[in-house]
């Protein structure tokens, strides 16, 4: 049996130097080598809903960005991997309206 964690394509430093630091200018131009970034799989396989998602992602990113400030609850949380790497304790946030 083989497991291919995507996860482990999208943080492989021969494909993305310095693969745990947040640098979105790595996606301008001509971005990534194909199929080394495939958050919504490829070839023909590939996600019909990718435009629709990214389109979506922006919007709410958008509006929690101008709306809210944001408040880590645990700041030393750690990250477990099983198989992909997420908060310990879910990040728990609290969102604080801007005051305009």
């Amino acid at each position: 049996m083989l497991y291919w964690s995507a996860n482990s394509t999208h943080r492989n430093p021969e494909f993305f130097p310095e693969p745990e630091k947040f640098e979105p200018s790595r996606f301008e131009g001509n971005g990534p080598l194909p199929y080394s970034y495939v958050p919504f799989g490829g070839g023909p396989r590939m996600c019909p809903g990718k435009e629709y998602a990214r389109m979506e992602i922006l919007v709410f990113m958008h509006n929690v960005v101008k709306r809210f400030n944001w408040e880590k609850l645990l700041p030393d949380e750690k990250i477990i991997v099983n198989p992909m790497r997420v908060p310990a304790k879910g990040l728990p946030v609290r969102l604080l309206p801007h005051h305009a």
